[in-house]
């Protein structure tokens, strides 16, 4: 960050950051939220408010706010002198408007985050100062430069990539921890692969940038401090550094065994971790829960053309992912369809594939050009890029844009029938002896913290959400097709396990998930271009790039 200059009285600012609400998403939990305990109002916080209210010199007094969990009172705002705001392409239109009303105020208007990063020009006339990437230099500058009373810029980039090891540890302090279900935490940046589709490391670099274990223990107190339970390490590759992730992997076993293991973990990571046993086997002790691996396509044709070279291998899918849940990992799996290989019976491919492993939460995108990408480089020497239709930018090579849209509706319906979604459930929990044992030491290790009154509690919330999800069916008319289909998971999936038979408040909780699932992949399709204003409809190579840039940066 930047020093403060000796000489300069610095001028006290008031700051408040926003973050727009989200629409439903799969990852939102927006469906499964009302019925789960606690009352929580948001699956995670917004890992950029606490990040950035760091990174805020002395001389300011930082408030954030989160649309997600609150509603936002624009004339109490009018106290602040700096307000910035934050965003992903997904909340352009909320940003627009949010934006509006802030210039009515008299603070000086700020916009950061992913949305400005890729489309800037969207924003030139809405705010006062633009941060484009990252900003762990020029927010601090900017905020030192206003202080003293200097003129600042209408935009800021910094020149290099951020060094991770002088982050400070996120404002947890701040964060209204009681309304979301999990903290986010970033270890590292970059990715050492080359998947042609992937920005990262065209953003990020291939070489991991990483924390040191010394600011990550510092950034778990902070999340326990503020009374959360889960985290969620937002890293582009969790394992991009192997050794640097076993280094932190033992010092937070340490810091779990210290603490009575208050935290759950979950994380992305490549399938490369199936070869690498002693890291599984250190993600589970340090109790990690759930792994994000990009699978995207059963075809090694497509892996191949997309150089997804980490899942090309001797070694099955099945088998490895079977490695991974062997070790007491639950796998999320990340599709995609529309490679240059896939012609449209990649649709029952697909289906077949994710049943067969066992990966109950399975997210499918339609594969998006972005620039930067050599995929998106390649597209465009084919004359092949075209924004005519904006939820598939591209001309498939093997079907028509039609069909693949038609066949990515019909596979996420068909994913998220309840007998689909409970068959391939139970076929990796039942697949698996040794990740039901590994499941039962862990629930044993972290239930061994827990008082009685917890445990009572915790089977009382299970009962609490059968009942909300029996009046959510009901309201909705699907208690007998829905609510029978879970007894039959009940009785003819869980029951038969007998005594490594999910517990009835584990089970309702399964359902619940599932009723959210169910609810998104039936909300219509929302393309990327829908957040910028007409004027950002590319009509050539550059405003392209910005366009198909902005459909990424969601997320």
């Amino acid at each position: 960050m930047s020093a403060l200059p000796a000489a300069k009285k610095m001028r006290r600012l008031s700051v408040c950051l926003i973050n727009p609400r989200f629409e439903p998403t799969y990852w939102g939990l927006d469906f499964a939220l009302p019925l789960m305990p606690g009352k929580k109002l948001y699956s995670n916080v917004t890992g950029a408010l606490p990040a950035v209210a760091a990174l805020a010199p002395p001389h300011c007094d930082v408030a954030l706010l989160d649309e997600n969990v609150e509603p936002i009172d624009f004339e109490s705002l009018r106290r602040f002198d700096v307000i910035g705001l934050t965003g992903m392409i997904v909340q352009g239109p909320r940003m627009h408007e949010i934006l509006l009303e802030l210039k009515r105020l008299p603070a000086i208007i700020v916009v950061g985050g992913p949305h400005v990063s890729v489309a800037e020009d969207v924003f030139k006339e809405l705010c006062d100062v633009r941060f484009i990437g990252e900003s762990e230099e020029t927010w601090p500058a900017f905020l030192n430069a206003l202080g003293a009373g200097e003129k600042v810029a209408e935009r800021y980039e910094q020149s290099a990539k951020t060094d991770m090891t002088t982050v400070p540890p996120p404002r947890f302090d701040l964060v209204k921890a009681n309304r979301y279900r999990l903290a986010p935490l970033q270890f590292s940046r970059g990715c050492p692969f080359m998947c042609e589709f992937c920005d990262i490391i065209t953003i990020f670099g291939r070489r991991p940038r990483v924390k040191s274990c010394e600011q990550m223990i510092e950034e778990f107190d902070a999340v326990r401090r503020a009374g959360f339970q889960s985290c969620f390490l937002s890293d582009d590759n969790f394992i991009g550094n192997k050794k640097e992730a076993k280094k932190l992997l033992h010092a937070l076993i340490a810091w779990q065994q210290a603490h009575g293991y208050p935290l759950q973990f979950y994380t992305e990571a490549s399938i490369n971790l199936a070869d690498d046993a002693e890291l599984i086997d250190l993600m589970v002790e340090a109790n990690f829960r759930q792994v994000f691996i990009g699978i995207e396509s059963p075809r090694q044709d497509s892996l191949a053309e997309t150089r997804k070279v980490q899942n090309i291998s001797r070694d099955s899918f099945d088998a490895r992912i079977q490695r991974i849940r062997d070790g007491g990992l639950v796998v999320i799996g990340g599709f995609i369809v529309g490679f240059d290989h896939d012609d449209e019976a990649i649709f029952e491919e697909q289906f077949e594939f994710i049943q067969r492993t066992g990966i109950a939460q399975a997210a499918v995108g339609l594969l998006t050009p972005i620039p930067t990408t050599p995929l998106y480089d390649r597209l465009l020497a084919e004359g092949r890029l075209d924004f005519a239709d904006p939820d598939v930018t591209f001309r498939p090579k093997l079907m028509s844009r039609e069909a693949l849209k038609e066949g990515y509706d019909r596979l996420l319906l068909r994913l998220y029938e309840p007998d689909a979604y409970f068959s391939r459930l139970y076929a990796g929990y039942r697949g698996s002896p040794a990740f039901r044992r590994k499941r039962a030491a862990m629930d044993a290790m972290a239930s061994g913290s827990q008082s009685s009154a917890a445990k009572i509690r915790g089977a009382i919330g299970g009962l609490a959400q059968a009942l909300k999800l029996g009046r959510a069916l009901a309201r909705a008319k699907l208690l007998r097709r829905l609510g029978g289909a879970y007894l039959r998971a009940w009785f003819v999936e869980n029951l038969p396990l007998r005594g490594e038979a999910l517990p009835f408040s584990m089970f309702i909780h399964v359902c619940v998930m599932h009723w959210h699932f169910f609810n998104v992949v039936r909300l219509p399709r929302k393309n990327g271009f829908g957040a910028l204003t007409p004027q950002t409809v590319p009509t050539n190579r550059a405003e392209t790039q910005v366009v198909a840039s902005a459909l990424t940066a969601s997320g």
